[in-house]
């Protein structure tokens, strides 16, 4: 059986405003019924504003997926910082939620592959995925792009009665890093208000 190109489905975008309060219906639905979250209650808007607009200030990119027919946004894909300290700036993780009713419809593969094309647009050297132990989905979906397994904890968080293990998967770039006179590492900003899916605009 021939699957459906999500594309046809879905279209992929830059982050709006006018998207944070779907963004936080997913984030929160995930906070009260997944172990992908560390979090017990709900956050508010005012949380995935701030999140959004440092995002923005910092250059790193946030897109969604929306469903063509309704016009809703259903699913997104980040990357931020991995480490505040200067010398990790050339890395970045790696956060992809989709809505529960639109799983399995191949929107991680296609939200994945774009967010690797972007870092490598952007010269980052690695993106690190921070995945629960037992979330096989995501630690499919990156073992599928290529994402190796980086380090383990044991124990490290306690959800629904349980203690769960935390795996990180890095996926090592070959971009040439930016360096700018003083010796400091820099990337290229994610182009806000310029982006396309597929598309270049660094």
């Amino acid at each position: 059986m021939t699957k459906t190109d999500p594309l046809e489905r879905y279209s992929i975008r830059e982050a709006t405003e006018e998207d944070l309060p779907a963004i936080l219906d997913i984030y929160n639905e995930q906070v009260l019924n997944s172990t992908a979250l560390f979090l017990y209650d709900p956050i508010p808007l005012q949380d995935r504003q701030s999140w959004f607009s440092d995002s923005k200030q910092l250059g790193y990119p946030v897109i969604v997926a929306v469903e063509k027919s309704t016009e809703q946004t259903i699913a997104y894909c980040s990357l931020g910082v991995f480490r505040s300290k200067p010398a990790y700036c050339l890395s970045a993780e790696i956060s992809l939620y989709i809505h529960k009713s639109h799983h399995r419809q191949g929107l991680g593969k296609v939200l994945l592959s774009e967010m690797i094309r972007i870092a490598q647009e952007m010269r980052l050297r690695s993106i690190i995925a921070s995945v629960t132990a037992d979330n096989a989905a995501s630690l499919g979906l990156f073992g599928k792009h290529k994402f190796v397994l980086a380090g383990k904890f044991h124990d490290v968080g306690y959800k629904f009665g349980c203690f769960l293990d935390v795996e990180f998967h890095e996926l090592i770039l070959d971009a040439a890093p930016k360096v700018n006179a003083q010796g400091v590492p820099e990337y290229n900003p994610f182009p806000w208000g310029r982006y396309t899916y597929g598309g270049s605009a660094l």
